[in-house]
């Protein structure tokens, strides 16, 4: 079972963009999301993915995770 640790697999944090004050200056503010950027599915744990059918990353897992399955 590949980790979402492993180098060749590629997730990324969800930003949303965030007004400050009135002056119509923006921040980045991280969603607590986590994004695939091989299907594009978003989800808040890493272990609990909604990937698509053909996603290669469908059956990354924390190594914790896969640790609980094996027990």
């Amino acid at each position: 079972m590949m980790s979402f640790a492993d180098p060749s697999t590629t997730f990324e944090l969800v930003f949303e963009e965030v007004s400050v004050g009135q002056g119509g200056l923006t921040a980045r503010r991280p969603t607590g999301e986590i994004r695939c950027t091989e299907c594009g599915a978003v989800a808040t744990n890493i272990d609990d993915f909604p990937h698509e059918q053909w996603c290669p990353q469908r059956f990354v897992h924390s190594r914790w995770y896969a640790e609980q399955l094996q027990d």
